[in-house]
């Protein structure tokens, strides 16, 4: 399994593949922490990145499900919501949610999916010393990795979220939806405005590289208000340095992957190390 002189997984005829689809990629950090893991529990298994414009993401994965040691693959921005019509088996969060990250081949040759960015958000948030119970959250994105967070801090017992979006249609589906599902949290489509918040959240691709901007133009923060970002590149986005010069607590987009990494690996080979 491992080639003495680098200490890396070999890449084999028997290795197993996930690929991870997104337009872009150059920027996703994840291939060599999910292989690590996938070796660390003694795999014979390697994740590696593909970028898949959306025009030809539906002939992508159709190959991808025809290639006999494919086992599964993994989506970031922008394919979460395109995959979920590719899933046999969502899972209760996905159908939820609307949009897969994750997505395997089970024994039958059907195919399950679950998403996970908004619990590795969640476990990132609490890292930070924000426990969503109770709180009141201001979102950014009402995508994939927007409808995820936003589940997941309801279902952590967040009292109410405010959805940003340039699409309103769009957030005012996921709060209909997701306020059916979370009948205690209180879900409003709004604009941005630091006020009243415990928790402001970018869900969004703005601030990745090289785009310079925040998601929106905000003044002095208050340092009680936990501010996160899903962009992992630059793992410092305009939005969390202008946090951090406020003397707020934040959570990195590298931190939420980090927080998902081993759940990743574990749901995409759920089984013993294959020999």
């Amino acid at each position: 399994m491992t080639d003495p002189q680098s200490k890396t997984p070999f890449v084999n005829g028997a290795t197993r593949l996930f690929p991870i689809l997104g337009d872009p990629i150059a920027q996703v950090r994840s291939p060599a922490g999910i292989s690590g893991e996938f070796h660390a529990l003694g795999h014979n298994a390697l994740c590696v990145p593909m970028h898949v414009r959306p025009a030809d993401f539906d002939t992508v994965v159709r190959g991808l499900k025809a290639t006999v040691n494919c086992d599964g693959f993994i989506l970031t921005v922008p394919h979460k919501l395109r995959a979920l019509p590719h899933v046999d088996k969502p899972s209760p969060r996905a159908s939820r949610v609307g949009a897969v990250n994750i997505v395997r081949r089970e024994s039958d040759n059907t195919w399950a999916g679950d998403m996970l960015d908004g619990v590795g958000f969640v476990g990132a948030a609490r890292k930070a010393g924000l426990e969503p119970k109770g709180k009141r959250a201001l979102v950014f994105g009402a995508g994939g990795a927007g409808s995820a967070i936003i589940d997941a801090l309801a279902e952590a017992g967040a009292a109410a979220i405010t959805i940003v979006d340039l699409d309103k249609a769009k957030a005012n589906d996921v709060a209909s939806r997701l306020g059916k599902a979370h009948g205690h949290c209180r879900f409003t489509v709004g604009e941005a405005s630091a006020e009243g918040y415990d928790l402001i959240a970018n869900a969004s691709p703005t601030g990745m590289a090289p785009d310079t901007s925040m998601p929106a133009p905000f003044g002095k923060l208050d340092p009680n208000i936990v501010v996160a970002d899903v962009v992992t590149a630059p793992e410092i986005t305009p939005l969390l340095a202008h946090a951090k010069a406020c003397g707020c607590r934040i959570s990195t987009g590298a931190q939420m992957y980090q927080a998902q990494a081993a759940m990743i690996a574990g749901y995409l080979i759920p089984e013993k190390p294959r020999v």
